[in-house]
């Protein structure tokens, strides 16, 4: 696998992980003040949901950067395929 390959699939592996944590902050925000049991603040978890956000921005500029570097043109089409879901998944 080359370095292009390999920075595609990390960038693949980190924006699985950082969009799970970041829906995990949103709901929290969302939960918030429903219980009596907070265990971070209102402002914190607004401050962690908007890294996550900025992240996740970065990864999806980072794969737009890395896409026409591929070695095929079906690997090509795939990156860019999940670009428009990554688009799709930082809308909803």
């Amino acid at each position: 696998m080359d370095e292009v390959t390999e920075a595609v699939e990390k960038a693949k592996k980190d924006w699985e992980e950082t969009y799970g944590k970041t829906l995990d902050y949103i709901k929290a925000i969302e939960d918030y003040g429903k219980s009596s049991d907070q265990k971070d603040s209102l402002p914190r978890l607004n401050g962690l949901a908007q890294d996550g956000l900025a992240l996740l921005s970065s990864l999806q500029f980072n794969l737009d950067l890395l896409a026409p570097q591929l070695p095929t043109d079906e690997d090509i089409q795939s990156a860019n395929n999940i670009l428009e879901s990554w688009k799709n998944q930082i809308q909803s």
